[in-house]
């Protein structure tokens, strides 16, 4: 993997090319299960001098794992650990998302119309169901809920009117009441990353300049579409996430994680403590805002890895040596 280009990876554009490339119909099947002694090593715990290793929390992981080349993609569950790995889909899909009660995941996958829109799937593969986009050709890659469950935050494209490019919302139930929130400029595209604010009244998107789109402006504005401003001047990579505590926004920059101060104070990157330099990507929290669920990346491809948010007691989760994880997702035991 050119590591140069990392950052390059835009999921739902990517899926799209594979829905395109594969012509795949295969019909949504019960998820799969892998060993739990197929599990990978973990690299074990890197700590500062005098520091005990943290146990890993619990929870569920969610990611998308992409084929040699990038052009094939599936969604996965498993525990914080690794084990217990699942194959949720036989379908090609991205972004799992877990719903705020942590019963659901919501799924990019194609629709029955040949758009890209949203699917929902639970924790074990089971009780899919797959909406069609309610625009005939407006393609929706979904997946922020908001705080209630009621509704997805989507990154949306026109192929035949780029003027509707932009953020949207729709209701998480059926994928009805299609909703607008940003028009890009002439020249830019917009994307959700992080979604929603803990309370709901504001969306975090990245707002890129065609056709260079590694890195870009973190914006954020109310959900019924005004107050529409940056967060930081400093332009960051493809993901953000809101902190639980509505706080601070996980983002990266220049191959590390970076911590943003929703107040406006100086943003800090996270200095990873592990043996070997780190390139950080596509991150988000834990339930609790402690630990975060990241993708590494290596001349071998990019894999799941969890730690402390301050940098600390890293542990690996996938170890699959020219595939590459990415978007992971930190759910919670459904109530």
């Amino acid at each position: 993997m050119d590591l140069a280009q990392h950052g390059a990876r835009v999921a739902v554009r990517l899926l799209a090319i594979a829905l395109v490339t594969t012509a795949c119909n295969a019909s949504i099947q019960p998820a799969t299960q892998r060993e739990a002694s197929a599990t990978p090593a973990s690299p074990g715990p890197s700590v500062r001098a005098g520091e005990s290793p943290a146990p890993i929390p619990g929870g569920r992981l969610a990611y998308g794992r992409f084929s040699p080349g990038g052009t094939i993609s599936h969604v996965f569950t498993a525990n914080t650990d690794g084990t217990d790995e699942q194959a949720l889909l036989a379908s090609i899909a991205e972004g799992p998302r877990f719903s705020p009660d942590g019963r659901r995941l919501a799924v990019v996958i194609e629709s029955a119309q040949g758009l890209i829109f949203f699917g929902l799937v639970d924790p074990d593969g089971s009780d899919v169901v797959r909406f069609d986009s309610p625009d005939p050709t407006l393609n929706l890659g979904c997946g922020s809920w908001s705080p209630d469950g009621s509704r997805l935050a989507c990154e949306a494209w026109d192929d035949t009117d780029v003027s509707r490019q932009g953020v949207y919302t729709v209701r998480a139930s059926d994928g009805g009441d299609l909703t607008r929130v940003t028009t890009s400029p002439a020249g830019t595209h917009d994307g959700y990353c992080g979604g929603h604010s803990p309370d709901g009244r504001q969306l975090l998107f990245l707002r890129a300049d065609l056709p260079d789109e590694e890195q870009a402006t973190m914006m954020v504005v109310n959900v019924d579409g005004g107050d529409e401003r940056p967060v930081i001047a400093q332009k960051v990579g493809l993901w953000c996430d809101w902190s639980p505590d509505g706080k601070t926004i996980l983002t990266e920059a220049n191959g590390s994680l970076l911590l943003v101060p929703v107040d406006g104070s100086q943003p800090s990157a996270i200095k990873i403590v592990a043996g070997a330099p780190v390139i950080a990507t596509r991150a988000a929290w834990s339930p609790d805002g402690t630990w975060i669920v990241f993708s590494r990346v290596t001349s071998t491809g990019e894999d799941i890895y969890i730690m402390r948010k301050d940098g600390t007691n890293l542990h690996q989760v996938t170890d699959t040596p020219g595939e590459d994880e990415e978007f992971g997702e930190w759910g919670i035991p459904p109530l």
